[in-house]
């Protein structure tokens, strides 16, 4: 289906939210966001080393769908909702076939997104195996997995605040 589709249905997320739902949400976020902190601060000269050596080969004959989730597109848009606009520019760009990366300014790079806003592939992603920030990877990927379960079981949570109602008003 692709980016777009993904992007649109991040936005829809968002914006069905309540209050508490938002609240509970960006702490997620915040959590991610300082999982990401961490990791890039410990794979700093593994980062150096990859940018020398590849010079982001990673994002070259992509489909940038294979690599960002529409979980990435919410975390990224919660935590910094001005960016919507870019990012809906960019996906106007998407392609069919491999190509380089929508999310690269100019079409070449740097990435559009700030530093520890990253799409979880793209930041727990090094040319090799790391074992030296296995920790810092997890915390990442526990984040994004902590925001999918949230979303995954709102409509029970939904479910059960109006039920809860319906049961004190049983009770005599």
């Amino acid at each position: 289906m692709g980016l777009n589709h993904s992007f649109k249905t991040a936005r829809k997320k968002i914006v069905a939210l309540d209050a508490d739902e938002r609240e509970v949400v960006m702490a997620i976020c915040r959590d991610i966001y300082q999982a990401q902190v961490r990791l890039t601060e410990n794979a700093r000269p593994i980062l150096e080393r990859c940018m020398s050596n590849c010079r982001g080969l990673c994002c070259r004959n992509i489909h940038p769908a294979d690599i960002i989730t529409e979980w990435d597109l919410l975390y990224i848009l919660v935590m910094a909702p001005q960016m919507e606009e870019a990012m809906a520019a960019c996906l106007k760009r998407e392609r069919f076939f491999p190509s380089d990366c929508i999310f690269l300014e100019n079409g070449t790079g740097p990435c559009l997104f700030p530093d520890n806003l990253r799409p979880e592939r793209c930041i727990i992603s090094f040319c090799r195996v790391e074992p030296s920030v296995e920790k810092e990877i997890g915390r990442v990927m526990g984040g994004f997995s902590r925001l999918i379960r949230f979303f995954l079981f709102r409509p029970l949570r939904r479910l059960s605040r109006w039920l809860r109602p319906l049961n004190s008003a049983r009770e005599p």
